[in-house]
């Protein structure tokens, strides 16, 4: 996670979605609500805020275009624990 929140911005965008990471730095052009909103979440764990918005198949049907990896157990695991 630690990496992902290096990509925070406009010209270096990824997301985390139930553990996914994803670059979604050309996807900003084309989002259909806009790329302000989804630079709110930029660098962060995005889940909670993508189920809140969008279906399920929606990730499948886009966010494999996007995906460039998935998050290490031990990095949740590392967050969990940060959160108690």
């Amino acid at each position: 996670m630690d990496e992902v929140t290096k990509h925070d911005n406009k010209k270096d965008c990824w997301i985390v979605i139930k553990s996914n990471v994803y670059d979604i730095t050309e996807f900003l052009k084309v989002h259909p609500g806009g790329s302000s909103i989804v630079l709110t979440i930029a660098g962060q764990d995005a889940t909670e805020y993508f189920d809140e918005l969008h279906k399920p198949e929606i990730l499948e049907e886009v966010g494999k275009d996007y995906i460039i990896g998935e998050l290490d157990e031990l990095d949740e695991l590392d967050e969990l624990v940060a959160k108690l």
